[in-house]
């Protein structure tokens, strides 16, 4: 036996190399798949001492003995094999014929023999059989690597969020990454290792720079059983922070760290590296703190679909990293306040690491979350009665496989994922056919199809010891099934694949920000000629939006663009992706202000075509004629501009005029760049660019300047309720009974707390309820429709829905009139407001994020 397993680990990578040869002169992939499989497998065939996986060996050596073999004499005695294992590694004309012989032997019996796909089945048993992890006398499997226990991993999560409960402006500690990362922890070691990014600081220099990152380490203690203590250690530093090879400092070093100070230490610019401690539940900051290595990381995360979205190329071993570590960190994480809901290809961001030059980055996996107070158990289970699949963190992770093999992100019919039962089951469908389509047997391997599909197994835990009504009992069987079928696979692929680092990413992704960039003459404008585009701002956080999205400034230039005498308006000359254009920072507010901005612009900028109106407005919402839902920081792009206070004013009543003379609608090009827009599939590419753009802006504005501000304060009231004083006794106007619609001016400025709006009169929304149901952000939808624009503010729901409907609008807004009529304009806002009484500035600088990043991903298409 001994004998055999010698023969098949010094011929199998000789037959490995035959096979790969074979598959690149035929560029047939059946022949490279086979070599890659007999590769792996040599990787680990020494360690196969178990009788029963010796057996699997042997069967597999007579498999490949007759694979190799030109004449049935060499059937017996695996005649084959020891003839390679002779004449392989000399330097002869007999290695040369022997190196045709097996290459002609192996391309009749893959393209003709019936028992390939057997060999390639009988491969995949030894790899599995080998690294199938030792059983324990209760039955469980022992892992190879750390399991980490639920203690440790809530332990981890609980504190974090306890620190994190801060008032700071900054409020860097909002969407905390955590890294998954594919390095092994040591199993002696005596704490277990985490990596956190936080977002550092608030100032302008920092959003542009490495250091506006604050990375984290944590080192979680193992429990000890007969103490039961636990002790949780920080080590935070700028970017990154590897391993140390140093122990913990003393505790006489250690101090303890007064209340807002974790803050503080987090959001400082200062570049040094500091150190906590918690043990008893008590903070201490280490006075010295070891050395660490940094790594060299762009500012801007990007979702996993996006990403995946807008690279061009990945290699194996890229995809096959991603997996592992994505698969190994669910695996770890399963089932603990980390894992309340599925991670999906949005919850996992991409970090890129400069490798070389700016076009040559390594990604790494980070997992995106609020630290929210969990409340309730934690179930990894769906039940129902017609699911295709009950364990939706397993699909979901099957999910992230398939998009990361075949680089095709699923786009959901929903913007949030509610894993009920008829979501699981369309998921799950997706799955199903992409896995499919795909062919992942020949595009990566067999081994990676085998997990995808045990991810997809519905049968996966089947012979989980637990009932049906005690789940929760088999959680620790199921983790172990999930590392035994879905971890170790790639696992093994992840040490055995040697290919390259490529990631080719497409010409649309601008240069990092925070790298200066380098043009030659041509590529800068030299004169006020060279401009094609205005962009329109009235209010200054609108143009602080869409200025941070620009890819190249040049107002230092602002010389050479000369304008025209009388010309006063102040603006910011730079490049957003292809385009060259001027952003008009507006004397304020309305039509005319907007109209002599207009005016100014065309006189300056003649070749200036196109103005896009970009920043917040009034929203009408949906009404019940199945229209889309419509929520806060949601975008409208306009099909038509409407002037709705142009009309007649009779002594009991204004009528607003309709018809060609108040509806400005776009030319030709502007119309065919909208068609294409509203298209299904662009649409879907629209609203992905935006949230790509979005998350940008949220990395180097902060929250306060582009955060959302909360499912719970978009509050949209029934229209004919008023904001008014609602308690009688707090003000007399406001209460008068035979003057009902009369408001006090103090109540005007406050908010619907302050005066006692009821939320009973809240009026429900589908979107909001399955966000907040989710514990998930809404993601911003784009709508398209007749924008009505005027010198008056909307504040009435009676009003606005009386002239919505009368000219069909789904917005207010008051300068693209003002601007139409110098030059054709394209409105592209944030809902800030739902344009009643209730309005507040809460949303205003989300909506106006929301707009840039809609308007830079218009600008794709333009």
């Amino acid at each position: 036996m001994d004998e055999i397993v010698g023969l098949c680990w010094d011929a199998f990578p000789w037959i490995s190399t035959q096979a790969t040869r074979l598959g690149l002169d035929t560029q047939d992939n059946r022949f490279a798949q086979l070599g890659g499989e007999l590769f792996i497998l040599t990787q680990q065939i020494q360690s196969a001492d178990q009788k029963e996986i010796q057996l699997k060996v042997v069967k597999l050596a007579e498999l490949v003995n007759k694979a190799c073999s030109i004449s049935k004499a060499q059937h017996e005695n695996l005649g084959a094999l020891r003839r390679i294992l002779e004449w392989k590694d000399s330097i002869t004309p007999t290695e040369i014929a022997l190196a045709k012989d097996v290459q002609r032997s192996l391309h009749q019996f893959v393209q003709y023999n019936p028992e390939y796909p057997s060999l390639l089945r009988l491969i995949a048993d030894c790899l599995h059989a080998m690294n199938t992890p030792e059983e324990l006398p209760d039955g469980h499997l022992m892992s190879k690597e750390i399991l980490y226990p639920a203690h440790i991993n809530n332990t981890l999560y609980t504190h974090l969020r306890m620190y994190s409960t801060c008032s700071c402006t900054t409020q860097h500690l909002d969407y905390a990454r955590l890294r998954l990362d594919p390095e092994h922890d040591q199993q002696n070691a005596s704490d277990v290792s985490f990596d956190l990014l936080f977002v550092k600081g608030h100032s302008p220099c920092a959003a542009k720079c490495q250091s506006r990152w604050k990375e984290v380490k944590v080192l979680v203690a193992r429990r000890n059983e007969q103490t039961q203590k636990k002790r949780v250690s920080f080590a935070v530093k700028n970017w990154s922070l590897s391993s140390t090879k140093s122990g913990l400092p003393s505790t006489k070093s250690l101090r303890k760290v007064e209340l807002g100070e974790f803050c503080r230490l987090i959001g400082s610019e200062k570049g040094t590296l500091i150190q906590f401690h918690i043990k008893d539940n008590v903070m201490k900051l280490a006075d010295s703190v070891p050395g660490s290595i940094c790594r060299s990381f762009l500012p801007q995360s990007t979702s996993l679909s996006a990403w995946l979205g807008k690279t061009a190329h990945l290699s194996n071993r890229v995809k096959i990293t991603l997996a592992y570590t994505i698969a190994r960190s669910v695996w770890q994480y399963y089932n603990s306040n980390w894992m309340t809901q599925p991670w999906t290809h949005d919850s996992i961001q991409i970090m890129k690491q400069n490798i070389g030059d700016a076009n040559h980055i390594r990604p790494h996996p980070y997992f995106i979350t609020k630290l929210h107070h969990r409340r309730g158990q934690i179930l990894d289970y769906c039940l129902g009665d017609d699911l295709f699949h009950m364990y939706p963190n397993i699909l979901s992770l099957g999910m992230v496989l398939i998009e990361i093999a075949a680089k095709q992100p699923f786009k959901p019919g929903s913007s949030n994922y509610a894993w009920d039962e008829t979501t699981i089951n369309d998921y799950y469908e997706w799955a199903w056919t992409t896995a499919n389509s795909s062919n992942l047997g020949k595009t990566i391997g067999a081994a990676y199809q085998a997990v995808v599909n045990n991810c997809l197994d519905a049968e996966l835990f089947v012979d989980s010891a637990c009932e049906l009504s005690k789940l929760d009992d088999g959680l620790e069987y199921r983790q172990t099934i999930l590392y035994e079928k879905v971890v170790l696979p790639l696992r093994e692929l992840y040490y055995a694949y040697k290919d390259d680092w490529e990631v080719l990413e497409i010409s649309r992704m601008e240069t990092p920000v925070y790298t200066p960039q380098t043009h030659t003459t041509s590529s800068r404008p030299t004169t006020g000629l060279h401009f094609s585009i205005a962009i329109f701002c009235a209010l200054p956080f609108e143009a602080d939006a869409v200025n941070e999205l620009f890819n190249e400034t040049w107002n230092e230039d602002g010389e050479r663009f000369s304008r025209s005498a009388g010309d006063d308006n102040a603006y910011t000359f730079g490049k957003v992706l292809h385009h060259n254009v001027v952003l008009v920072h507006m004397a304020g507010m309305g039509k005319a202000a907007a109209s002599q901005a207009a005016s100014s612009v065309r006189s300056s900028y003649p070749e200036v075509k196109l103005a896009l109106v970009v920043g917040v407005c009034g929203g009408v919402p949906s009404n019940s004629d199945g229209k889309e839902d419509l929520i806060l920081g949601d975008v409208v792009i306009s099909d038509g501009i409407v002037q709705y206070d142009f009309g007649r004013r009779f002594p009991d009543v204004f009528v607003s005029k309709s018809g060609p003379e108040v509806v400005s609608r776009p030319g030709p090009k502007l119309r065919g760049i909208l068609a294409k827009l509203k298209g299904v599939r662009r649409r879907e590419r629209l609203e992905a660019s935006l949230l790509e753009y979005l998350e940008d802006l949220q990395n180097t504005l902060g929250s306060i300047r582009a955060g959302y501000p909360g499912v719970d304060k978009d509050e949209l009231y029934h229209e004919a309720y008023r904001h008014k004083h609602r308690n009688p006794s707090s003000c007399k106007t406001c209460a008068h009974e035979d003057k009902e619609n009369l408001t006090c001016e103090e109540a005007r400025v406050m908010t619907c707390q302050q005066v006692g709006c009821q939320n009973s009169r809240l009026v429900q929304r589908k979107r909001l309820r399955e966000a907040s149901a989710d514990g998930v952000i809404p993601k911003p939808r784009v709508h398209f429709g007749f924008v009505g624009s005027g010198d008056t503010v909307m504040k009435s729901g009676q009003h606005r829905d009386l002239t919505a409907a009368q000219h069909n609008l789904i917005a207010f807004e008051m300068e693209a009139s003002g601007i139409w009529d110098n030059l054709p304009c394209l409105v592209i806002k944030g809902v800030c407001d739902y344009a009643d009484s209730h309005k507040n500035k809460h949303w205003q600088y989300y909506a106006a994020a929301t707009a840039a990043a809609c308007m830079k991903a218009v600008l794709e298409d333009c």
